[in-house]
Formats: structure tokens, sequence, C-alpha cells
């Protein structure tokens, strides 16, 4: 009994440590269930959440990703990925959707802190599982951020195109809400695209389907159509839906103050427009048209310094805010030069035309230089090729005159060859006459030869041999350099038997017995190093 306890005890305190405290797991739940409709009460109930060290790894792991939504629902910036790492490392396959989700809102920190390659390579991970798990809402979520990073590039035909995937994923998945946020976006994509008929149809689309519990809804549908009356220039109508915009709701009240001021200075009605200028109290974002709508009130009104002090503002706020690059810095100070001599129409005039004829004539400097360098160029660039053509043929002609040279090295030595052949036939013939001329069968062995006779022989070898390195690639030397042991006998053997001379005949002419001949022969086996099944005439053809 005391062993069973002693081992219970740490087995208990193991799976305590990672096992989520019940009140705990209810508060997880409640949060989760209270997210899309309530994400401020969902964000108070994960923060009742005190010990996070007391939750499994599961429940952390959910935790850390109904936090991080909590927070992005909420408006709550984060910059730091420390919480959302904890999701993406948990969620893998296994669980596709809360992994897309995680990835998801991995991206949206990356978005916070600027991190523009992070951002998207979190947004395709995050593609990737919400298609492995066909969730339409999370792959219109993904949709919907990919669109808004194409936006940032001025890209408005790939925004246009991940907007229309956005609201047919949404409205599959049956969320309303962002089902119109996807129309009123595609709308703005129209619109940004200059198209403002289809982005008119895409708002009435969205007021249509928006129901009346959505002030803030149906307050930026009414500012776009707005904005987008304003662009066609029918200034009564756009008056008409900034006036509603402001009805539906005073959220972001300072930029629907600054569209009526526009439209009332479109309408020439100054004072209207100074009125509603001097309500927006920090126009935020809109700083450039708020100040633009100052210039064009006092150049109106012929107040010739506020022009000039508005211009500074307007030129400030650009870089300050929108972080212009160089040429929309350029445009800046261009507009700053303009209304500084807004003073003297005249002057001003003579000026714009002068600027005319001297971008004129800079452009066709620029084109005549580009003419010029374009045409030098080409000249450049067939040079090279003429000198190219010039080097071919030249390659050419030496590998045709290469391929001659070693057509004629082959002929020879095949005539060699035949030639050597034709010699070892002669002398193998003149081998067997001689013998049977001089010697009888069974005393030839045994014969002495005269000096005569004897010379014949030697000359014989050597032709021999000659001949038989001019067909076997110089044999003879290179068995001297492979078997160093080798006897000149031997070497002689090895020629003799390439050269097709039956075995009397070599051992005879060598003035060999037979037996000493085939113990040479068997030595020689040995120091070539051949088994017994290897043939010795075929080992010497081929090495």
């Amino acid at each position: 009994m005391r062993r069973f306890l002693s081992f219970l005890l740490p087995v208990l305190l193991l799976t305590a440590c990672g096992h989520t405290p019940p009140q705990d797991k209810v508060l997880l739940a409640k949060a989760d269930s209270l997210m899309d409709a309530y994400p401020e009460s969902a964000l108070i109930t994960l923060r009742h959440i005190r010990n996070l060290r007391q939750l499994s790894s599961s429940d952390h792991a959910w935790y850390a990703l109904l936090m991080s939504q909590a927070l992005d629902k909420c408006n709550i910036e984060v910059q730091s990925d420390s919480l959302i790492r904890i999701a993406t490392h948990y969620y893998r396959v296994n669980d596709p959707v809360r992994a897309g989700y995680a990835w998801f809102y991995m991206a949206r920190v990356d978005e916070n802190r600027g991190n523009s390659e992070g951002q998207a390579a979190a947004l395709l991970k995050a593609q990737t599982y919400a298609t492995q798990s066909c969730n339409n809402k999370l792959l219109g979520f993904v949709y919907g951020d990919k669109a808004k990073m194409y936006q940032d590039q001025n890209q408005v035909d790939s925004m246009l195109h991940y907007n229309l995937l956005a609201y047919s994923n949404l409205k599959k998945a049956g969320d309303q809400r962002n089902s119109i946020v996807s129309l009123l976006v595609i709308g703005y994509s129209y619109y940004l695209a200059k198209q403002y008929q289809s982005a008119l149809s895409y708002y009435n689309l969205a007021l249509k389907e928006c129901s009346t519990k959505e002030p803030f809804l149906i307050s930026s549908i009414h500012r776009q159509q707005c904005l987008t009356y304003y662009c066609l220039k029918k200034y009564h109508q756009a008056l008409h839906f900034a006036r509603l915009s402001t009805s539906s709701s005073d959220i972001y009240n300072y930029s629907k103050m600054i569209d009526l001021a526009m439209v009332f200075n479109k309408l020439n009605q100054l004072d209207s427009a100074g009125f509603y200028l001097r309500k927006c109290e920090n126009p935020h974002e809109m700083a450039s048209e708020y100040y633009q709508t100052l210039i064009n009130i006092g150049a109106k009104q012929k107040q010739w310094n506020a022009v000039i002090y508005y211009t500074d503002r307007l030129v400030t706020a650009k870089d300050s805010l929108y972080k212009h690059s160089l040429s929309e810095s350029f445009a800046g100070v261009e507009k700053k030069y303009h209304y500084k001599n807004v003073i003297s129409q005249n002057k001003s005039l003579i000026i714009k035309n002068q600027q005319s004829h001297i971008a004129i004539l800079f452009l066709l400097l620029i084109i005549s230089i580009g003419g010029i360098v374009f045409s030098l160029f080409r000249n450049k660039q067939n040079e090279k090729m003429l000198e190219q053509q010039r080097l071919l043929t030249s390659k050419e002609k030496e590998l045709a005159l290469h391929a001659e040279e070693r057509v004629a090295t082959l002929q020879k030595q095949i005539n060699a060859q035949q030639n050597a052949l034709k010699a070892l036939s002669k002398l193998r013939r003149k081998m067997r006459e001689s013998a049977k001329v001089r010697f009888p069968e069974d005393r030839m062995s045994t014969h002495l030869l005269d000096d005569t006779d004897q010379e014949t022989i030697d000359q014989i070898i050597k032709d021999v041999v000659e001949n038989v390195d001019l067909l076997y690639n110089n044999i003879s030397k290179r068995l001297m350099d492979f078997f160093p042991d080798l006897l000149e006998n031997e070497i002689l053997i090895c020629c003799f038997l390439l050269a097709g001379f039956d075995n009397v005949t070599i051992y005879t002419t060598l003035h060999l017995q037979p037996g000493s001949y085939n113990v040479k022969r068997t030595n020689l086996r040995k120091k070539l190093h051949l088994d017994h099944e290897a043939e010795l005439t075929d080992f010497l053809a081929k090495f």
C-alpha cells in the first residue's frame, strides 16, 4: 500500500501541472461565444484569467488566439508577436481553422509593426490553412487583408479582385455584416479606379443589404456616395449624402465636416464651407483635403496671405502624415510656388505658359537624347553581333581544318595498321614455310641455327614487335611500365600471341623448349594476375 501511494503521488502532481482549472475553461468558452457580437465583453472576460501557467497547452494556445482576436476587434494596436506566436506554434494541420486564424492575426501584428513582408508571409500561411479547412469566413478575412495590401501598393486591379473574392466567401459563410463591408470596399475599389457608376451601384447594394441597426455602416456608405458624386461634379447630390452621413452616425465626425466643407466650396457657399472647417479641430488623416479646401476658399476670397500660409501647412501635412516620395514632395512644392504667385494673375499665366514651353522643350530634348542613346546602343549591338559572327566563322574554319587533319591522321593510322596486319600475315607464312623447310617436326626445337638463320629470326622478332606495337598502341612499352617484373622473353611471348602465332612457332622462334615455354606462360599469367578461367590472348588484346 505504501509503495502504491509513493508511485501515485508523483503522477498526480505531474498531471495537475497541465490541467486547466474548471472556472478558466468556462471563461474561455464564454469569451469565445461573445467574440463576434461583443468583443469588448470578451476582452474583459479573458482578463479575468489570472494565472496562465495553470492552463494546459491547448487552452493556453486558445487563450492566446482569443486574446489576440479580442484586441484586434477592439482596435487596440498590438506590435508584439509574443502572444500570438503561442497559437501559431501550437496549431497545425490537425486544427487548420484555428491555425489559419492564428496566422491571420499574426499578419495583423506585422501590419501594426510595418513589416509588410512578414504580413504577406503570414497571410499566405493563413490562406493555406483556410483552404484546407474550407472555412469561407476565414478565407474572406484573408482575401480582404490581401486586398488592403494591394491598395497600399496602388494596385487597384488586384485590390478589386481580392475584394470580390472576400465578398463571395463571406456571403457563403453567412456573415452579413462583413459582407456589407466587402461591398463597401468593392465600391471603393471602383472609386479608386475612377469607375464611379460601378462604385455607386455597389454602394446602393450595400445600403440595400444593411439593416437600420448598423448606423456606422450606413454612415460610411453615405459618405462614400458623397465622395463619388463629388468626383462626378454632382455637388447637390454630394451635399445630400454628406448630410445623411452626419445624421446617421457621429463617429469620425471630423471627416464628415471636411466633406461638407468641400461640397459647399464647390457650390461657392464659402461661409458654410468655413463654418464646417472651423468645427473640425483635428483633421487627422484628412489634413490634405482640409488644407486644400482652405486654400481654395482663400483663393476665391483673394486672401493671398492665407493661401500661402495654408499651402505651407498642406506641404507639411503631406510630408508628416503620408510620407510621400520625392516626386510627390516636388508636387507639393510646385503647389506652394503656384499659390505664392497667385497675386499676379497675368504673371502666373505667363509663367505657366513658359513652364509648358520649357516642359515641351525638355521633353523633346529627352526624346532626342533617348534616340541618340538608342542609336548608339543599336550600333554597338550590331558591332558586337558582327564581331561574334567573325569569331564564329573563324572558329568554324579552325574546326573544319582540325577535322580534316584528324581525318588524315586517322587514315594514316588505318593504313599503317593495315600494312602491319599484312606484314604479320607474311611473317606468319614465312615462319611456317621456313619451319617446314628447315626443321622436321620432331627436331624443330633442338636444331642449331646458323648465323644467317639467326639474323633472319631476329629480324622477324623485331618486325613482330613493331607491328604489334603499332596495332595495339605501343603495348610492349605499356606492359613494361605496368608490370616491371616481366622479362624480355615474356614480353616477346605476349607480342607473338597478339600477332596470332601458334605455340610451336613461338617457342621455336624464341629458342625455347616446350616445357620451358609452358612454364614461362604460367609465370606470365601469375605476373599479369590472371585467373585460371581468363584467356591470356583476350587479356592482352583488351589491355
